[in-house]
Formats: C-alpha cells, sequence, structure tokens
C-alpha cells in the first residue's frame, strides 16, 4: 500500500508546474523534514560553491577522486551484472556481453551500495552539508546509480536528450566521472540558468533547437574533464548526455533529495556496523 501512495504522491508532484504551487509545497516539505547535524570528518575535505549551484544550476568540485579509488570502484563493479533501463526485456548482462542494441548500462543501486568507496562518497560530509544547505533540510540519499554509456549508435534516445528531471520538489546531484570525457565521449551538458528558468516546464524530451530558441546557444556547457571529476548539479535544469562519438563514458551518480523518490523500490543492504547517518541512508542500508 505504501509503494502504491508513494507513486501517486510522485506523479501529483510533477504535476505541480507553476512555481508558486511548487515553492509552496516544498516549504512545506522543508519544515516538515528539518535539519540536523552533519556526521563530520567521512570523506575528503572540499568546499562547495552552493551560492553557484543556486544561480546557475551547477558547481564543480574539481579533481575528487583520485586513480587508485577510482581503480579500486572499477575492479569492484567487475563482478556485478548490468541493465539498460529502458529495455527491461534484456534483463541483466555482464558487462562484457552488453547488446549491440543498448545505449547504455546501469550497474544496480543495491549493488553498489556494498562497495565501501562509493558509500565514503555518498556520505561525504562536506557534499552532504552543501546538499543540506541546497535543499534547506536533512538530505535523503535516495539514489546511486553508475552506468556506462557507449558510442556506435546512430542517434540519442531517452536522457540523451534535453529533459528536466522532476523526481522530488527539490533535489541535487553528484557526479563523479571515472573515466577520462572529451567532446567525443559523451560528455554532460547542461544548460546554465535552466534550473531557476520558467521556461519548458513541461516534461518531455527537447532538441537541441528548442533549447537553444528558449536559452541561447551560449549558455550550453559541455563537462569535459579528466577521470575523478567531481560537479554537483540541480537536475531540474535542462540536461543530458551527449551521445558518445568513440569510446565509452562511465558516470558515477549520488542523489540527494526531500524524500525518497516515488517510482523507486528500494532494498536496503546490511553492511554492518558503519558510522554513517542512519536517516540519510535509509533508503540505502538497512
Amino acid at each position: 500500500m505504501n509503494k502504491i501512495l508513494n507513486k501517486i504522491k510522485f506523479h501529483l508532484m510533477r504535476k505541480a508546474k507553476s512555481s508558486g504551487m511548487k515553492d509552496y509545497l516544498t516549504d512545506r516539505k522543508i519544515a516538515q523534514v528539518g535539519k540536523k547535524q552533519i556526521p563530520k570528518n567521512i570523506g575528503k575535505s572540499i568546499e562547495v560553491n552552493t551560492t553557484e549551484l543556486i544561480q546557475n544550476g551547477y558547481t564543480n568540485l574539481g579533481l575528487f577522486l583520485n586513480e587508485d579509488t577510482i581503480n579500486s570502484i572499477k575492479t569492484k563493479a567487475d563482478n556485478f551484472e548490468c541493465y539498460d533501463p529502458f529495455r527491461k526485456e534484456l534483463g541483466t548482462f555482464k558487462l562484457s556481453q552488453t547488446p549491440k542494441q543498448v545505449h547504455v548500462a546501469n550497474y544496480r543501486r543495491k549493488d553498489l551500495a556494498s562497495i565501501k568507496e562509493i558509500l565514503d562518497i555518498a556520505n561525504n560530509s562536506d557534499i552532504l552539508n552543501a546538499a543540506q544547505d541546497f535543499l534547506g533540510a536533512t538530505p535523503t540519499i535516495s539514489n546511486i546509480n553508475m552506468w556506462w554509456s557507449f558510442s556506435g549508435k546512430e542517434q540519442a534516445e531517452q536522457a540523451q536528450l534535453f529533459h528536466r528531471d522532476v523526481d522530488d520538489f527539490r533535489f541535487c546531484k553528484l557526479f563523479i566521472y571515472l573515466t577520462d570525457v572529451e567532446m567525443n565521449n559523451g560528455p554532460h551538458v547542461y544548460v546554465e540558468g535552466s534550473s531557476v528558468s520558467p521556461k519548458l516546464r513541461k516534461i518531455r524530451r527537447y532538441e537541441d533547437s528548442e533549447i537553444y530558441d528558449a536559452f541561447g546557444k551560449e549558455k550550453v556547457k559541455y563537462f569535459t574533464f579528466p577521470k575523478g571529476t567531481a560537479f554537483l548539479v540541480d537536475t531540474y535544469g535542462f540536461h543530458k548526455g551527449l551521445l558518445p562519438s568513440e569510446g565509452k563514458r562511465l558516470l558515477f551518480q549520488v542523489q540527494y533529495s526531500l524524500s525518497p523518490i516515488g517510482i523507486e523500490n528500494y532494498e536496503p543492504i546490511n553492511i554492518g556496523a558503519h558510522n554513517y547517518d542512519p536517516y540519510i541512508n535509509r533508503l540505502i542500508l538497512e
């Protein structure tokens, strides 16, 4: 029953397109959740420009992971199976056996949550504090995701087209490149300032020309960075993953929101004793 109710709330939330109604409902949720003390000294110390995140919709955190940590995550992930979120009929498969029609191959959240390096990233004290400042209330880790994007496809599809995410009343996402990303490797693309713009509120995929006409081509930013680079993004702003023309891209993501995401089926795992906040991690860890 709770799952059905959460899905109904999710779809109703997505219908609140006017800024006045959205702000009213967001403020109610913020007051309900409140703020708490974020656990200290988890992960590396970094500075996060939350003002830039609010105004532009993104902020670059610079080189966040070293080569050893990246290799450790990738080695552990090699033991896991992937799936295509847009072709679920394909089931799960090992990365080396990815079907040719697959554009993106995702790892499962419960598998990723078993990797300590990933939990340390998701619970980084400075990032959690920044997420709390941005949200206005204690963040919930509502998703942990990692996926490969492949070249060799004729045209972009799904999240490779411009769109707004409407997962909660307020949320942000941490992205980290685990491979080097240049223009031909499928960079994350973001429309600066679109997160606070009233333009194009209808929930659908948009053509590049529509975005250029509404915001100006100069506002479209391509995130080309070396592996290990992190950036925090308000993905209510328009964005997409550019279709790679060469090689493949591995991207890691953590989502911070006010609430659980209504359409997600959460399967918290037991990792034994840990020092992560139980409320922030309640959807991920038992």
